[in-house]
């Protein structure tokens, strides 16, 4: 079963783009590696700024981590037979610290983000993972996030990883 060999942990529902959006910080002391599962509603206006980023205390935003990412090959619910234009189907991987989430162009798409563990900055107690959504303008819209994390060790009920 996934929930028995991963921990899926809602991170935020219906954000608001036109304001800054800190996710709930989750401490990754106890996991090798997070996946973010954003989805995006329709977005009027402007872009969003994504960062993934760890810190030392739960929503610290100390330092913003490079991670992977790819988006869905259409808008959700779109789907072609055989076709890399579906929405199931991911882009090719892209590495970033920060993703303008152009309105427009990703309406109504998924985004999957990923990092290990291994690229925050452990040497200095930064062990919680915060996503952040900035406006630098005008942006709208709306988006959805859950997290599945690899647990270092498997258990049937994983315990809280949110602080």
């Amino acid at each position: 079963m996934l929930a028995e060999n991963y921990k899926i942990v809602p991170i935020f529902q219906d954000g608001n783009l036109t304001t800054t959006i800190t996710g709930d910080s989750i401490d990754m002391r106890e996991y090798h590696s997070a996946t973010y599962i954003f989805t995006f509603g329709t977005l009027t206006t402007a872009a969003s700024v994504l960062t993934i980023n760890s810190g030392a205390t739960n929503a610290a935003i100390s330092s913003p981590l490079y991670f992977n990412y790819a988006f869905g090959g259409a808008a959700i619910g779109t789907a072609t037979a055989g076709s890399a234009t579906s929405c199931d189907v991911l882009a090719a991987w892209t590495n970033a610290n920060t993703l303008s989430i152009t309105n427009g162009t990703y309406d109504n798409f998924m985004l999957v983000v990923e990092l290990e563990a291994t690229v925050m900055d452990i040497a200095n107690g930064e062990y919680f993972l915060t996503p952040r959504f900035t406006d630098p303008g005008t942006a709208e819209g709306t988006v959805d996030c859950i997290a599945i994390l690899q647990p270092r060790y498997k258990e049937n009920r994983i315990a809280t990883c949110l602080a």
